[in-house]
């Protein structure tokens, strides 16, 4: 992992120092017995001495540091002082800086997911909120609540090295090569909150404030997004917009600003497109707002998508949204403990090329107990137990998949400014071929490893191919099985609808016996969704005719048509 690449550098650096040393040891002959040793000098270059400063070991053990202004005044000494017989040791004084986060934001000793020493503990951070996770499976919703306050986790240890490698990203990232605006489809977003200026991402066609659809998008003053939850520009409610404005802070909070945290993304490349698709105080939406948040999104430029939210209901509608987009999502895998590759969870459990899933890591390296895996719809994880960011007004710690997903949306968003002939697609191939491998993950994750951000910014630049994301189609046409059972007055149909190309996108169904052409692609038609298996079971009080269809993203259709009997 990365510590161990640092620990490594650091020995490596000493193995020079002293092998420098012993070449330019000032030697006086041979050393008879009841002589003196000759003094050991790490340099006779005076341009290794930063500052002029000399450190001075003498025979008795005692140090001292000697300063000058000039190279031929240094030369000079440090030839004096190799002959002198008092010395033992001469060396520049060299400077160390903290292995700490360093951003001269002052809470940022507590982003143990940017730089972790293995020191942090809830303790030291108990004068700011912990926020709970009241998540419920019912429709489309947020993964990770922001009402009710957890005990504090002094138990948890952490684990040195267990961190994306923020630091050493910054430093290889510097200010990046273009911009990027990231979706943020969740609950609204506190933009008045002072780390999150110059973050967001403005609408520069629209003039605010003055009631006019100003860039004719259909959208009265969106200036820095919409709200698709109450269908108005008001992106900020309260508190119920506490989730948002911590995923917000996660990516693109102001580094280096003298407040608060800092976001991953920096140089002021990336900016945060709000778009409001959850509220109320459980953070419910429905598949309408997220729908046409990420229709927004797209139409308005942006290139990547964070989506901290799930349902365990298969949506057709949805996931042929997201699989016709050539937007990047970043999805929360879900907090119900659970293997997806057995009892999905959406929209992270889709199939898509253009979809991560993302895992919630704990600071001491192991996947925490409420975050779904699965090695193969859960791609990676990231930090996301204890996570500090911004919350309405100031500052709090979540917990869960919804906090996690971010910390990949930044580093895909780091990513794509980096290398400015990568493709979206690169972007994900980058960040799941450099993930640190962590034993925890192993069995868990497709990948079996943490984000590595510092990694994913060291591949070479030839490897950004351009490439685009392919659909999941193929020769194969969805298949649709029915049975009936005879309960009296009422005849139970159970249905399968299956896809071996694994791109099924509609289903729907409606009375009389009707072709795929009068579907009108799904148009006329009743929408049903199948759980994970592709079933469903309907119950019917008349003897009718139906007719079901079952529709792929490479236009193939399929209709089954039966009459009940009673």
């Amino acid at each position: 992992m990365k510590k161990r690449r640092s620990v490594l550098s650091l020995l490596l650096a000493c193995v020079t120092v002293i092998g420098m040393g012993a070449q330019t040891v000032q030697a006086q002959g041979n050393v008879q017995s009841g002589e003196t040793a000759p003094a050991l000098v790490v340099s006779m270059d005076p341009e290794d001495y930063s500052g002029g400063d000399v450190l001075v070991q003498y025979r008795d053990g005692t140090f001292e540091v000697k300063t000058f202004d000039g190279q031929t005044e240094l030369e000079t000494a440090l030839k004096e002082w190799a002959d002198s017989g008092e010395v033992s040791l001469i060396q520049p004084n060299y400077t160390y800086e903290s292995t700490a986060l360093s951003t001269g934001d002052t809470l940022s000793s507590l982003q143990w997911a940017l730089s972790n020493d293995g020191s942090f503990s809830m303790e030291d951070a108990a004068s700011y909120p912990v926020y709970g996770s009241p998540w419920t499976i019912s429709g489309i919703q947020d993964i990770a609540g922001a009402s009710t306050p957890m005990p504090l986790a002094s138990e948890l240890p952490s684990m040195a090295g267990v961190d994306i490698g923020a630091q050493e990203a910054w430093s290889i990232y510097g200010n990046g090569s273009r911009d990027v605006v990231v979706a943020l489809i969740d609950t609204g977003v506190d933009t008045s909150h002072p780390d999150l200026q110059g973050s967001l991402w403005v609408n520069a066609d629209e003039i605010p404030g003055n009631g006019i659809d100003d860039d004719g998008n259909g959208y009265i003053d969106d200036t820095n997004g919409w709200n698709f939850y109450a269908n108005n520009n008001q992106l900020y409610a309260g508190t119920e917009d506490s989730h948002g404005t911590h995923a917000a802070g996660t990516i693109a909070a102001q580094s280096g600003n003298g407040i608060g945290i800092s976001g991953i993304a920096r140089a002021g490349r990336v900016k945060v497109m709000v778009l409001k698709a959850l509220g109320g105080n459980s953070g419910l939406g429905s598949s309408l707002s997220v729908i046409q948040a990420i229709r927004y999104a797209e139409a308005n430029g942006a290139t990547i998508c964070n989506l901290s939210l799930g349902t365990l209901s298969n949506d057709p509608a949805l996931y042929e949204t997201i699989a016709k987009s050539s937007m990047l999502f970043v999805a929360a895998s879900g907090n119900n403990g659970m293997d997806t590759d057995v009892t999905p969870c959406y929209p992270a459990s889709y199939n898509l090329d253009n979809v991560i899933s993302v895992g919630n890591l704990t600071s001491n390296g192991m996947l925490h107990t409420t975050s779904n895996y699965g090695v193969v719809s859960v791609d990676l994880a990231a930090p996301g137990t204890y996570i500090l960011s911004t919350v309405p007004g100031s500052y709090g710690f979540m917990s869960g998949t919804s906090m996690a997903a971010p910390m990949v949306t930044a580093a895909a968003a780091m990513v794509y400014t980096y290398y400015d002939t990568s493709s979206p697609a690169d972007v994900k191939r980058t960040l799941l071929s450099t993930t640190a491998p962590l034993p925890a993950l192993q069995g868990k994750t497709a990948t079996g490893g943490m984000l590595d951000l510092a990694a994913a910014l060291s591949v070479p630049r030839e490897q950004m191919t351009g490439a685009a994301f392919q659909l999941p189609s193929g020769p194969n046409a969805p298949q649709i099985v029915t049975s009936q059972l005879n309960m009296g007055e009422t005849v139970m149909i159970a249905i399968r609808v299956t896809d071996a190309d694994g791109d099924l996108c509609t289903t729907v169904y409606n009375k009389g016996a009707l072709t795929a052409e009068q579907f009108q692609g799904g148009a006329n038609g009743i929408p049903f969704v199948v759980d994970g298996g592709g079933s469903n079971i309907f119950f019917a009080k008349e003897s009718d005719t139906y007719s079901f269809y079952a529709r792929d993203l490479a236009g193939h259709e399929t209709v089954v048509t039966i009459t009940l009997n009673q």
